[in-house]
């Protein structure tokens, strides 16, 4: 199953969020220490971790109606004739309601693209699962794309 949709649909503002993280690491040379997340870029989007050693950030949403995580990193470079292609950020998206213990799990990739009129944030769901509790998968350490 594969869905697609453009930054036009309402997302919470976590295409905003990825679409500054993607729009900062590809026009910035790589260094030993990635800048912190800035919560200026998505508002209602808390900071969980950025570590400068981990290679995805961490951030929280919570509101009375629904708590998301979400945890991305950006796909390994690849080239082709010694020309990078395009990254995207990989994701796991997970969706709880307050005092409920299913969990919405998606697996997603996002692009940015960037034109005359400005970028547009591309995304895909890759994957969607409901878990009947937190820890019916397994436990989850971190992120793990196929």
């Amino acid at each position: 199953m594969f869905l697609r949709g453009l930054r036009t649909s309402k997302d919470g503002g976590v295409l905003a969020a990825l679409r500054a993280e993607l729009a900062h690491e590809l026009s910035s040379a790589p260094s030993s220490s990635p800048p912190p997340f800035h919560a200026l870029d998505a508002p209602d989007f808390a900071t969980v971790s950025d570590a400068p050693q981990a290679q995805d950030v961490l951030l929280r949403r919570r509101t009375d109606s629904e708590e998301v995580l979400v945890s991305a990193l950006l796909a390994p470079l690849i080239f082709i004739n010694q020309e990078p292609l395009r990254r995207v950020a990989l994701m796991k998206v997970f969706v709880t309601k307050p005092g409920a213990t299913p969990v919405l799990h998606f697996d997603c990739r996002t692009s940015c693209s960037v034109g005359d009129d400005g970028g547009v944030a591309d995304y895909g769901i890759d994957a969607v699962r409901y878990h009947s509790s937190p820890g019916a998968a397994g436990e989850f350490k971190g992120p793990e794309f196929r």
